[in-house]
């Protein structure tokens, strides 16, 4: 069981902010990294790191579902102060923390090869920002290590082209694809839905999940 704060359910003054609410993609990410716990403990003894983390569900979970560590990471740092709270009200204090971090080569090198996985949901909206995202995955993934990646699409664009930009700068940035896992674990996503979540998902343009690797 997870208890998650959000903004409004604080009275802080944080209500109404993308970074302190709990969104669809995050929601979905952390269903299927349950998903995956029931037939191999994929993160089970692993150092985990999540980009963006906002209200810190995945992390979360990742403690939850027996990570040996966990970063939580943001560049707000209100949203920081927010995951801390779902990190102490779940109790996972001694396994998960917070961290400040802005993607980039400067400040991603403080944890570099810090993650066994690396995980994420909607990151790719912006494609200004899709260098400064691969090199901060890049650095901070271990080699062999696993970027699990889940994005949905929203109004006004499609999640394969937002992907297939995304996917384009991450070649260079000593990372691999894993085409054939990432096409059979987006069916599994699939599956996690409900089928009224499934209508509304597929008229906003799908889900994704995307699986990389760091190049040994």
């Amino acid at each position: 069981q997870l208890y998650i704060y959000q903004g409004a359910s604080l009275g802080d003054g944080m209500a109404g902010r993308t970074g302190v609410a709990v969104w669809n993609s995050g929601i979905l990410l952390t269903r299927f990294l349950d998903s995956l716990s029931v037939e191999s403990p994929l993160l089970r003894g692993k150092a985990v790191l999540e980009l963006g983390c906002g209200a810190a569900l995945a992390s979360v979970a990742s403690a939850k579902l027996g990570a040996e560590s966990v970063i939580a990471t943001d560049a707000n740092p209100e949203v920081i102060r927010l995951a801390q709270r779902n990190i102490e009200r779940n109790g996972i204090q001694t396994i998960a923390k917070t961290a400040e971090l802005h993607w980039g080569l400067m400040d991603a090198a403080e944890y570099a090869a810090a993650a066994d996985v690396v995980i994420g949901s909607d990151l790719t909206y912006n494609s200004g920002s899709w260098l400064a995202l691969a090199e901060t995955m890049s650095i901070i993934l271990k080699p062999g290590g696993l970027v699990i990646y889940v994005t949905l699409g929203h109004s006004g664009f499609n999640t394969e082209g937002e992907v297939g930009g995304f996917l384009s700068t991450v070649a260079s940035k000593d990372l691999r694809l894993l085409t054939k896992e990432s096409i059979e674990w987006t069916v599994r996503l699939k599956t996690l839905l409900s089928p009224n979540e499934k209508i509304v998902i597929d008229a906003n343009g799908g889900a994704r999940v995307i699986l990389l690797s760091k190049k040994l």
